[in-house]
């Protein structure tokens, strides 16, 4: 027996019993892997489109010719990943000889150049053998090429960069992406082929020059959201796969389409509500799924997406957060522009070392973004002969935000969220980059 005392409620819970109860009640699952973003069905509904051009650009590789680099783009939950694993598993069923190779790298997790090349060679060997750290990169970089000379030998290798926006924010990124994309220059038998995908359609206006001419070789594809009769479609397929006949109430995949629908057409969340929702009914002892288990789901969503989101974002955009939060905690008063943030957000930038400052477009990306994910509101308001600008305010708890930001080791490590900017501080004023103590 567990037991948690909270002032004079005691709430007693007796895991035993609930699991026993557990395996007593109904089985509703039958596949509840199916109901993952990183599950590849025979069919992908509604990216026909999307596929015949992968398709075509890729089929050369059944050939032994090197398919030209080309990027991916759409927003969350519009199919990018799961239409170029689809294509790769085709094209493997289709070369009887010499099939390529595929080597997916998450940046989000894998974001630095010695990184992504260690984890390219322990992909092809099979094991960790280039250490995490340790060796310069340009010993790395030979081995790598020799490894694919003699390992993949004359087949294709293909290079997918998930979330690719990531490594522009990195030192060096623009830097691998360079090496990566001419790879084939230093290869005697093997060929590469990158494929970059992103959620950001204008990430390449950040990319070097060299870059740029090297990674958009085809015509951008770009995925477009989903709708609620899409996502119904793509639900109804996973669900025969992933639950036992007749358990979905009528109505359950019509509710978890349309709210998915209202967040820019999220394939993801809308499995993550139909799989939450099967959850929650089975630990119930419920023998069907049903619209109220939907509406559960969805309030236990909402709790985790906002603390999560910001633990993921970019910490260029964690510190843009902190400029928001900053500026709004210590006056009430100070209606918030997009400048303020700006200025704010370089003040920050200068306590962090190794955090370099970003220009004014970039900060308005970043405000767009958080306006989007529902941390903030950004109401473009006329400013009369000073032009228009954007105003600012916190759309939640100030309290959650200090909390969440305040686990940023390097928001804590620098107590950021102590400071007080200088646009607030009475007794300084700031000329030109230059800060003065006020003499009256």
């Amino acid at each position: 027996m567990l037991t948690n005392q909270n002032g004079n409620d005691i709430y007693s819970f007796n895991i035993d019993k609930f699991y026993r109860n557990y395996l007593k009640g109904p089985s509703l699952f039958r596949k509840r892997e199916a109901l993952e973003p990183s599950f590849i069905p025979d069919e992908l509904p509604h990216r026909n489109s999307e596929i015949e051009k992968i398709a075509g650009i890729t089929a050369c590789a059944l050939k032994g010719d090197v398919p030209p680099n080309f990027l991916c783009y759409g927003m969350t939950g519009t199919g990018k990943t799961a239409t170029v694993r689809y294509v790769s598993q085709k094209l493997a069923q289709h070369c009887t000889n010499n099939p390529p190779w595929w080597i997916y790298i998450n940046c989000t997790v894998v974001s630095t150049p010695y990184r992504i090349l260690a984890h390219i060679y322990n992909t092809i060997v099979g094991r960790e053998k280039i250490p995490a750290t340790g060796l310069p990169k340009d010993v790395i970089l030979k081995k790598l090429l020799g490894l694919l000379d003699q390992k993949v030998k004359n087949s294709v290798c293909f290079l997918v960069l998930d979330e690719i926006d990531i490594l522009i924010e990195k030192k060096g990124g623009n830097e691998i992406l360079y090496t990566l994309t001419r790879l084939n220059e230093s290869l005697d038998l093997c060929r590469t082929s990158v494929i970059g995908i992103s959620n950001k359609l204008k990430f390449m206006e950040y990319l070097d020059s060299r870059v740029t001419s090297n990674l958009d070789e085809e015509e951008p594809i770009v995925f477009h959201p989903y709708n609620a009769n899409e996502l119904a479609d793509i639900l109804k397929l996973r669900a025969k796969i992933a639950f036992h006949e007749g358990i979905i109430e009528e109505g359950v995949i019509k509710l978890c389409a349309g709210l998915a629908a209202r967040e820019h057409g999220d394939a993801r969340k809308a499995l993550q509500l139909l799989r939450k929702a099967g959850e929650i009914a089975e630990r119930n002892q419920n023998k069907k799924i049903l619209e109220k288990h939907v509406e559960n789901a969805q309030k236990d969503i909402d709790k985790d997406h906002i603390v999560e989101y910001m633990i993921s974002m970019p910490l260029q955009a964690q510190l843009a957060l902190t400029a928001i939060f900053l500026l709004s905690k210590y006056t009430r008063e100070h209606i918030i522009t997009s400048g303020d943030i700006y200025e704010v957000h370089s003040e920050l930038t200068n306590k962090v070392p190794g955090v370099k400052q970003l220009t004014h477009r970039r900060i308005s990306d970043y405000i767009n973004e958080l306006a989007l994910s529902g941390l903030i509101t950004a109401n473009t308001r006329s400013m009369g002969h000073y032009g228009r600008t954007k105003i600012i305010n916190l759309d939640i708890e100030s309290e959650l935000v200090e909390r969440v930001l305040s686990q940023i080791k390097k928001i804590q490590d620098y107590k950021l969220l102590n400071y007080k900017p200088i646009l607030l501080q009475t007794d300084k004023v700031k000329v030109k980059n230059i800060v003065f103590k006020k003499l009256i």
